[in-house]
């Protein structure tokens, strides 16, 4: 039964690990001296991601960016860790221009 006296909150649903790695990926790919493509970016943000474990949470929608303060200082040591192996990996194999020679597939997990 709903209660029409109170104000709707907005809640929204953030994978901690995404925001993170979003956050970072261009500096690790900074670091790591390589491409920086569009094509690069994207594939160093997937491997990173699939190499981490997700953490979705649920926030108030005002409340997104304290939180992920919060987890980036938990988190920032993991994320930075599987960011710079993506990088790395995507260094070896980049699959922009004349490289993309796989089709759509990204990658395969190891």
């Amino acid at each position: 039964m709903e209660n029409n006296n109170q104000p709707e909150t907005a809640y929204v649903s953030i994978n901690v690990m995404q925001a993170l790695v979003e956050e970072k990926v261009d500096k690790c790919m900074a670091e790591a001296d390589m491409c920086t493509c569009p094509r690069c970016r994207i594939d160093v943000t997937a491997l990173a991601l699939s190499l981490l474990p997700s953490k979705y949470v649920v926030l108030h929608a005002n409340d997104t960016l304290p939180m992920l303060t919060v987890y980036a200082n938990r988190y920032s040591a993991v994320v930075t860790t599987q960011l710079m192996a993506a990088c790395q990996r995507i260094k070896e194999n980049p699959r922009h221009g004349d490289n993309d020679k796989r089709g759509n597939i990204a990658f395969i997990r190891d």
